[in-house]
């Protein structure tokens, strides 16, 4: 399936193009807002309540709220504005795509998708204005099938492998088989100081970390959910190891978090080795009343890497292996850690 990509880095602009859902018999009685979630598994639960609550979005011609119970039968309305164009959008480098699945390599620093301040130059801008002319058919067509949607998505300052399905039925798949852990993923780390073991299995359950200043910190708990990640010591360095992860699971932050729980945190990873560093870094004007000031500069990023992914293809059943090889920052500083101890040992 060949795509018209348009000129590159061209936005793809939408006109305003309505498309209708009709709500059905097995879906009569359920609230605007749950009901569009469903339909729309795309848009976040924060951009459909505000679609009810801007006009965006019309039931049977007028307008409504999102807890509106619906009656089988009944028309909703959406008018689709168009796609993400403020800032300038990331040249990724693609490492598979098929029509239905898309996957990239993601540079550090890049968001997955839009969140806080980072509202553009994501990895979901950069795909939907990829696939903007097709996208755009679709949604005048009202049957929005064709929208590019993540699978999987990393932290800002992890980079390698970020998929995305194309339509919602593979989106759905795909999700099936995250869920049912068919899809095995590898990550590289550089994590400081010394393993012990050349290998081990961490069982620790993660749940927020309700004692944090940081809304999406989380923490090894008692009552948090049950989550395990494997490693492998790849080679030993000066005052670090690299080491080869794979999560079992997939919990928010579950490597750094697990690595950190051991006495290892990833190199660079400021929210899990000093909280208060994390939070003076985050102020665009200097550290905040009360923190310590920075200690000279920062790290660019955390070190960590996914590598490496492996499921069965739910459209054509094929086995599809993704690699995204190191990026230059990583590289660079492992040949720095060796050049100062040329006797480091491969695990």
């Amino acid at each position: 399936m060949e795509h018209d990509h348009g000129q590159e880095g061209t936005p793809v602009c939408f006109h305003h193009c309505p498309s209708v859902l009709l709500v059905p018999a097995s879906r009569a009685g359920l609230r605007a807002d749950v009901f569009l979630s469903r339909e729309l598994p795309y848009l976040s639960r924060t951009r459909i309540r505000q679609k009810i609550q801007m006009g965006e979005s019309l039931l049977n011609g007028r307008r409504y709220s999102t807890a509106t119970r619906l009656r089988a039968g009944d028309e909703i309305s959406l008018s689709w504005r168009g796609l993400p164009e403020r800032g300038p959008v990331p040249d990724l480098e693609i490492l598979y795509e098929d029509g239905h699945l898309l996957a990239v390599n993601k540079p550090a620093g890049v968001a997955s998708h839009p969140m806080g301040k980072r509202q553009a130059g994501t990895v979901v801008q950069y795909a939907r204005l990829r696939y903007g002319k097709i996208i755009q058919e679709s949604l005048e067509r009202g049957d929005m099938t064709f929208y590019p949607t993540l699978v999987n998505r990393l932290d800002v300052f992890t980079s390698g492998i970020v998929i995305l399905a194309t339509t919602r039925a593979v989106h759905k798949a795909m999700q099936a088989l995250v869920e049912q852990r068919l899809i095995t993923r590898e990550y590289i780390a550089l994590v400081e100081g010394t393993l012990r073991d050349e290998e081990g299995l961490i069982e620790l359950p993660i749940g927020t970390d309700t004692t944090s200043a940081v809304r999406v910190k989380m923490a090894c708990r008692s009552d948090g959910r049950k989550s395990a990640t494997r490693y492998a010591v790849i080679e030993r360095l000066p005052g670090h190891t690299l080491v080869r992860v794979i999560p079992l699971t997939g919990r928010q932050h579950q490597i750094r978090v697990h690595l950190a729980a051991i006495g290892h945190p990833v190199r660079g990873d400021l929210l899990y080795k000093d909280e208060a560093l994390f939070l003076a870094a985050q102020e665009t004007a200097g550290p905040s009343e009360g923190l310590a000031p920075l200690p000279g500069p920062l790290p660019p990023r955390h070190f960590l890497h996914a590598r490496w992914a492996s499921f069965t293809h739910p459209v054509t059943g094929a086995r599809v292996t993704v690699e995204a090889p190191l990026t230059a920052d990583f590289e660079t500083i492992v040949r720095q850690l060796r050049a100062s101890n040329p006797g480091s040992s491969t695990g």
